[in-house]
């Protein structure tokens, strides 16, 4: 190729004549300089191209060698989903309970580091709550409260699946107030109970159905649900017995030399664990332990009580009417012993003798308002009117917002024939406090068929 230029350069330079090379009009020379040059840069190009191959690829094999070293998977394999784990909020907790008593009132603060939701039931003398899902220590929160003669314990443990704060004595006069507050980043619940001596009673209601009709109805008012429940174990009165004298002890001269110690465990005394197991409604051991002490303390009335309340808690009525008649008899003054034997006489059917029962020494009812108002049950019982409206009349004086009383109130009336007024404390009974659904249901209709005149 260079020959071949050279030739033309050299016909070029001679500036032949058209004849001299006939190949000359269809033949130029190359630029072998340009050639090169272009040759060149194209080397250079593909030699880049490899270069920049060659890195790309060292980066890609140095990512996957760093992903396999720190646990990843190769950029070939899509990473597997990670599942969280669900997150479990933790079960509230009993942080602490503060018991206050300033002799007006008995005041729990039960500290709990979360909100949290509550039950609460209760029955003459006896108030539980239930705190569900809430956990606490092994021990338990308890204490005792005397006042007037009578006591109210108290205690916070707990049991099964939840805690539970229950609340004894006082007898018809126990009523306690509750609330949970903020407080901080804790929560607070607060259980207040009065310690009044002449504390109103809440009395169950007693539930009667009658048709829907504007004439006087002879309703046949049933037997009070509460007069069949068991009385939870009260607080003990007053006893009307002096104590026994405490026999003197003689004097003993004490050996010289070092004291010697003696250990010995610590026996409960068995009046104290007798209640304590009718507390706990384990009913056949207290019936066990206190007959015992009834047999070995015959002059004790707190004794007498405890035994009736575990006859009756055990449903051993039989035992009950046989036995507690004489022990009325022997304390004709002690108002519960007479209101446990009403009770166990109206749940056995004997309406006449709780009428009977309740109607001798009967108590003032500003001081004794439930022993009245089961006093007023009764007479409805025997069919009484009369008697029980007269007695209703006179607690719905002392308490107008007890709705229980102004139901028994209105029952009285309607069959006394006085529609109007019966009807008036029919609505009564639904603006107040202690109606159970049913007995407002009944009420309700009661006054909507008797139309109280505006």
């Amino acid at each position: 190729m260079s020959l071949v230029n050279d030739m033309l350069r050299d016909l070029e330079a001679r500036r032949a004549a058209p004849g001299e090379w006939p190949l000359r009009d269809s033949l130029q020379a190359v630029d072998e300089a340009g050639a090169a040059r272009r040759e060149r840069t194209e080397r250079l190009r593909r030699g880049l191209i490899w270069l920049g191959a060659v890195i790309l690829i060292g980066v890609m094999v140095g990512l996957m060698i760093g992903r396999v070293v720190n646990g990843e998977p190769p950029p070939l394999f899509a990473p597997e989903p990670v599942v969280s784990a669900p997150v479990v909020a933790p079960a509230p907790r009993v942080l602490e309970v503060l018991p206050q008593n300033d002799g007006r009132r008995l005041l729990l603060q039960v500290l709990l580091d979360s909100s949290v939701a509550y039950q609460r039931s209760e029955e003459s003398g006896a108030v539980s709550l239930f705190l569900p899902g809430v956990q606490m220590g092994a021990e338990p929160y308890q204490g005792r409260v005397q006042k007037a003669g009578r006591s109210l314990s108290w205690r916070v443990e707990a049991k099964g699946d939840g805690v539970q704060i229950l609340l004894v004595g006082l007898g018809e006069q126990l009523q306690l107030s509750d609330r949970l507050e903020p407080a901080g980043d804790r929560w607070l619940l607060w259980l207040e109970v009065p310690l009044q001596a002449a504390a109103e009673v809440v009395e169950p209601a007693v539930e009667a159905y009658a048709p829907a009709t504007a004439a006087p109805v002879e309703v046949e008012a049933p037997m009070p649900e509460w007069a069949s429940r068991p009385v939870p174990a009260d607080k003990p009165r007053s006893p009307t017995a002096a104590p026994a004298p405490v026999a003197k002890q003689p004097i003993v001269e004490l050996p010289s030399g070092p004291p010697q110690v003696r250990i010995a465990s610590h026996q409960a005394d068995p009046r104290t664990q007798a209640h304590q197991h009718l507390l706990e409604q384990d009913y056949p051991r207290a019936i066990r332990e206190l007959e015992a002490l009834h047999a070995s303390h015959s002059g004790d009335p707190e004794v007498v009580r405890w035994l009736a309340q575990a006859y009756q808690g055990a449903g051993q009525s039989a035992q009950l009417l046989a036995w507690l008649p004489a022990q009325v008899r022997q304390y004709p003054l002690d108002v519960e012993l007479r209101m446990l034997l009403a009770r166990a006489q109206l749940q056995s059917g004997a309406m006449a003798a709780a009428v009977a029962t309740l109607s001798q020494h009967a108590p003032a009812l500003s001081t004794e308002p439930g022993y009245h108002a089961l006093l007023a049950a009764s007479y409805q019982q025997t069919r009484q009117w009369a008697q029980s409206a007269a007695v209703y009349r006179r607690l719905v004086a002392l308490r107008p917002a007890q709705a229980t009383w102004q139901l028994g109130l209105a029952i009285a009336l309607e069959q006394l024939e006085q529609p109007a007024e019966a009807a008036k404390h029919y609505r009564l009974a639904l603006q107040g406090q202690g109606l159970d659904e049913s007995s407002r249901r009944f009420a309700s209709e009661r006054a909507g068929a008797l139309k109280e005149p505006s």
